[in-house]
Protein backbone atom coordinates (compact mmCIF):
# COMPACT_ATOMS: atom_id res chain seq x y z
CA UNK A 1 0.00 0.00 0.00
CA UNK A 2 0.93 3.36 -1.18
CA UNK A 3 2.06 6.00 1.89
CA UNK A 4 -0.60 8.42 1.91
CA UNK A 5 2.23 11.34 2.17
CA UNK A 6 3.34 10.31 -1.05
CA UNK A 7 2.35 12.86 -3.76
CA UNK A 8 2.18 11.82 -7.53
CA UNK A 9 0.78 13.41 -10.68
CA UNK A 10 0.01 11.14 -13.62
CA UNK A 11 1.43 11.88 -16.57
CA UNK A 12 1.65 10.11 -19.71
CA UNK A 13 -0.25 7.26 -17.79
CA UNK A 14 2.71 6.91 -15.40
CA UNK A 15 2.80 8.04 -11.98
CA UNK A 16 5.45 10.31 -11.33
CA UNK A 17 6.28 11.49 -7.60
CA UNK A 18 6.55 15.27 -6.96
CA UNK A 19 7.05 16.98 -3.84
CA UNK A 20 4.37 19.19 -1.94
CA UNK A 21 4.69 21.89 -3.57
CA UNK A 22 4.90 21.14 -6.89
CA UNK A 23 1.59 19.09 -6.22
CA UNK A 24 -0.13 21.59 -4.73
CA UNK A 25 0.83 24.26 -7.54
CA UNK A 26 -0.38 21.80 -9.81
CA UNK A 27 -3.89 21.14 -8.28
CA UNK A 28 -4.72 24.12 -6.63
CA UNK A 29 -5.63 25.96 -9.82
CA UNK A 30 -7.46 23.03 -11.31
CA UNK A 31 -9.80 22.47 -8.17
CA UNK A 32 -10.37 26.40 -7.96
CA UNK A 33 -11.95 25.63 -11.62
CA UNK A 34 -13.67 22.65 -10.62
CA UNK A 35 -15.08 25.01 -7.77
CA UNK A 36 -16.04 27.50 -10.24
CA UNK A 37 -17.85 25.79 -12.51
CA UNK A 38 -19.80 24.14 -9.53
CA UNK A 39 -20.46 27.22 -8.26
CA UNK A 40 -21.74 28.90 -11.43
CA UNK A 41 -24.30 26.25 -11.94
CA UNK A 42 -25.98 27.03 -9.03
CA UNK A 43 -28.91 29.55 -9.01
CA UNK A 44 -28.78 32.61 -6.77
CA UNK A 45 -31.68 32.76 -4.01
CA UNK A 46 -32.52 35.06 -1.20
CA UNK A 47 -30.78 34.01 1.82
CA UNK A 48 -31.58 34.49 5.49
CA UNK A 49 -30.75 38.07 5.50
CA UNK A 50 -32.26 38.87 2.46
CA UNK A 51 -29.04 38.46 -0.01
CA UNK A 52 -28.61 36.59 -2.86
CA UNK A 53 -26.43 33.09 -1.95
CA UNK A 54 -26.16 29.94 -4.04
CA UNK A 55 -28.73 27.42 -4.21
CA UNK A 56 -27.50 24.13 -2.69
CA UNK A 57 -30.67 22.08 -3.36
CA UNK A 58 -29.49 19.66 -6.21
CA UNK A 59 -30.89 21.60 -9.63
CA UNK A 60 -31.52 18.26 -11.16
CA UNK A 61 -35.04 18.17 -8.79
CA UNK A 62 -35.18 22.12 -8.51
CA UNK A 63 -38.74 23.56 -10.09
CA UNK A 64 -36.90 27.04 -10.26
CA UNK A 65 -34.21 25.66 -12.19
CA UNK A 66 -36.06 23.00 -14.36
CA UNK A 67 -38.51 25.97 -15.32
CA UNK A 68 -35.33 27.19 -17.14
CA UNK A 69 -34.98 30.58 -15.02
CA UNK A 70 -32.00 29.48 -13.86
CA UNK A 71 -30.17 32.78 -12.64
CA UNK A 72 -26.93 32.85 -13.43
CA UNK A 73 -24.55 30.45 -15.51
CA UNK A 74 -27.14 27.76 -15.34
CA UNK A 75 -27.91 27.28 -19.13
CA UNK A 76 -30.33 24.42 -20.32
CA UNK A 77 -28.24 22.03 -22.48
CA UNK A 78 -30.22 19.85 -25.31
CA UNK A 79 -28.39 16.95 -24.25
CA UNK A 80 -29.15 17.46 -20.30
CA UNK A 81 -33.25 17.76 -22.13
CA UNK A 82 -32.82 14.70 -24.19
CA UNK A 83 -31.25 12.87 -21.31
CA UNK A 84 -34.38 13.71 -19.26
CA UNK A 85 -36.70 12.16 -22.23
CA UNK A 86 -37.82 15.00 -24.48
CA UNK A 87 -37.44 14.68 -27.89
CA UNK A 88 -35.62 17.36 -29.55
CA UNK A 89 -36.24 18.26 -33.06
CA UNK A 90 -35.54 21.14 -35.85
CA UNK A 91 -37.90 21.26 -38.31
CA UNK A 92 -35.69 23.86 -40.35
CA UNK A 93 -33.78 20.44 -40.98
CA UNK A 94 -36.00 18.84 -43.23
CA UNK A 95 -35.28 20.13 -46.55
CA UNK A 96 -37.15 18.61 -48.32
CA UNK A 97 -40.60 19.74 -46.37
CA UNK A 98 -39.19 23.31 -46.49
CA UNK A 99 -38.77 22.61 -50.28
CA UNK A 100 -41.93 21.63 -51.20
CA UNK A 101 -43.55 24.39 -48.68
CA UNK A 102 -41.49 26.90 -51.18
CA UNK A 103 -42.90 25.65 -54.17
CA UNK A 104 -46.76 25.87 -52.87
CA UNK A 105 -46.32 29.14 -51.58
CA UNK A 106 -45.18 29.99 -55.29
CA UNK A 107 -47.78 28.21 -56.81
CA UNK A 108 -50.24 30.37 -54.52
CA UNK A 109 -48.89 33.55 -55.35
CA UNK A 110 -49.03 32.55 -59.21
CA UNK A 111 -52.91 31.91 -58.37
CA UNK A 112 -53.82 34.99 -56.70
CA UNK A 113 -51.73 36.53 -59.60
CA UNK A 114 -54.73 35.91 -61.90
CA UNK A 115 -57.39 36.93 -59.55
CA UNK A 116 -58.84 40.69 -60.70
CA UNK A 117 -57.50 43.85 -58.51
CA UNK A 118 -60.68 43.55 -56.50
CA UNK A 119 -60.48 40.06 -55.82
CA UNK A 120 -56.56 40.50 -55.23
CA UNK A 121 -57.89 43.33 -52.44
CA UNK A 122 -60.88 41.17 -50.99
CA UNK A 123 -58.09 38.19 -50.08
CA UNK A 124 -55.93 40.81 -48.99
CA UNK A 125 -58.34 41.99 -46.73
CA UNK A 126 -59.93 38.43 -45.46
CA UNK A 127 -56.40 36.64 -45.16
CA UNK A 128 -54.05 38.81 -44.34
CA UNK A 129 -55.41 41.68 -42.37
CA UNK A 130 -58.15 39.45 -40.83
CA UNK A 131 -61.38 41.22 -41.84
CA UNK A 132 -64.28 40.00 -41.12
CA UNK A 133 -66.62 40.13 -44.03
CA UNK A 134 -68.81 42.14 -42.42
CA UNK A 135 -66.21 44.98 -42.29
CA UNK A 136 -65.07 44.48 -45.57
CA UNK A 137 -68.98 45.19 -46.71
CA UNK A 138 -68.34 48.17 -44.77
CA UNK A 139 -65.19 49.49 -46.46
CA UNK A 140 -66.72 48.69 -49.92
CA UNK A 141 -70.68 49.96 -49.28
CA UNK A 142 -72.10 46.73 -49.54
CA UNK A 143 -74.12 43.67 -48.05
CA UNK A 144 -71.97 41.23 -46.07
CA UNK A 145 -73.99 39.00 -48.41
CA UNK A 146 -72.62 40.42 -51.54
CA UNK A 147 -68.76 39.86 -50.01
CA UNK A 148 -69.42 36.24 -49.12
CA UNK A 149 -70.56 35.40 -53.01
CA UNK A 150 -67.71 37.13 -54.07
CA UNK A 151 -65.40 35.08 -51.50
CA UNK A 152 -66.93 32.59 -52.54
CA UNK A 153 -66.07 32.80 -56.68
CA UNK A 154 -62.20 33.54 -55.11
CA UNK A 155 -62.18 30.57 -53.53
CA UNK A 156 -63.94 28.62 -56.64
CA UNK A 157 -61.53 30.01 -59.09
CA UNK A 158 -57.92 29.26 -56.29
CA UNK A 159 -59.40 25.84 -55.82
CA UNK A 160 -59.78 25.03 -60.45
CA UNK A 161 -56.47 26.54 -60.18
CA UNK A 162 -54.87 24.11 -58.22
CA UNK A 163 -56.88 20.87 -59.34
CA UNK A 164 -54.88 21.50 -62.25
CA UNK A 165 -51.54 20.82 -59.89
CA UNK A 166 -52.55 17.55 -58.17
Amino acid sequence: MENQDEKYLKVNGEKVNVSEAVYRAYVRPVRAEQRRRRREWRCMVKGVNGRLVRCKADCKKCQYALSGQNATGNKLSLNWMKDDGVDVEDRRLDVEQNYIAKEEKQELYVAIASLTPRQKELVRLIYFENKTQDDVAEIWNVSQQAVSKALGKILTKLKSFFEIWL
